[in-house]
């Protein structure tokens, strides 16, 4: 104990020693050198503390650095290699994407982008409208077949400004100014003659929509008359709706109907009548 007492009181007072400490503890001699190390003098009870730490080897050691392991040349290259590989296979996943959105693969549930972006064939067209007309019915009961007919003769086939623009599959024409409208030519039939006129016409936000208010305007009916297109809705048949249409005055055309008849049997739109009767 009094040689203990004497080495923390020397590491406290004297800083840097070379010292033994000699304990008896059964007979055998513990011997415990350390090292010379270069401290400032330390005073008060730090140096007590010192003494201690010093004493029972609890000097904290000092961090070692790892050792940096620098890879050989035929490892740096392989490496490199690697990381090019990587790059490229992503810009080309990139592109890959890129390409396939630029040619209308969907990317987004909205109806109207995916519109936008695809082009359609005919045959596309009559079957993307067709199930339009058909989930539409319970709400509209007017035969799919008729309105099918109607998006082709309206917007060839989707083709038209008015219905790759402004997603107006029916030539709808706006008469509030509270509806979203554009002004555009159209032909109408007057007095035996076609004429270029300009008409205010609806804007939608997608074909579905188009079709949606179709329905809606065939089964409400107009503003000075709601059973004006019972007709169309009490049809039993295409050919008996065609012709209702063509009396309720839909369009100016005289061949409308026949035109109507003529696009349902070729394109077999009847298919989407079963499905619905």
């Amino acid at each position: 104990m009094v040689y203990l007492t004497l080495f923390m009181y020397n590491a406290r007072e004297n800083g840097p020693l070379w010292s033994q400490i000699r304990c008896m503890q059964g007979g055998d001699n513990i011997l415990a050198k350390k090292k010379k190390q270069t401290r400032r003098k330390v005073k008060g009870w730090q140096g007590w503390v010192k003494g201690y730490q010093q004493a029972f080897g609890l000097i904290f050691k000092k961090r070692r650095h790892r050792k940096v392991r620098y890879l050989s040349k035929k490892k740096r290259t392989q490496r490199r290699k690697e990381i090019w590989l990587g790059t490229l296979a992503i810009l080309g996943l990139m592109l890959f994407f890129l390409s396939q959105d630029y040619q209308g693969v969907p990317t987004s549930s909205d109806t109207s982008s995916e519109e936008v972006e695809m082009v359609y064939t005919d045959q596309e067209f009559v079957d993307l409208v067709g199930q339009y007309a058909v989930t539409e019915y319970p709400n509209s009961h007017v035969l799919p077949s008729i309105v099918t007919a109607q998006a082709v003769l309206e917007s060839n086939f989707g083709k038209s400004q008015l219905s790759s623009e402004y997603f107006n599959l029916f030539g709808r024409k706006s008469y509030s100014p509270n509806d979203p409208s554009v002004d555009l030519p159209t032909q109408e039939f007057v007095n035996g003659q076609y004429i270029t006129v300009d008409e205010p016409f609806r804007v939608y936000t997608s074909w579905e929509e188009s079709v949606a208010d179709h329905g809606r305007l065939l089964a409400n009916g107009t503003s000075w008359n709601e059973t004006h297109y019972n007709g169309v809705l009490n049809a039993s048949s295409y050919k008996e709706a065609a012709y209702a249409l063509q009396e309720a005055g839909y369009a100016t055309d005289p061949n409308y109907a026949e035109s109507l008849i003529d696009v349902i049997e070729r394109y077999e739109l009847t298919r989407f009548d079963n499905r619905v009767q």
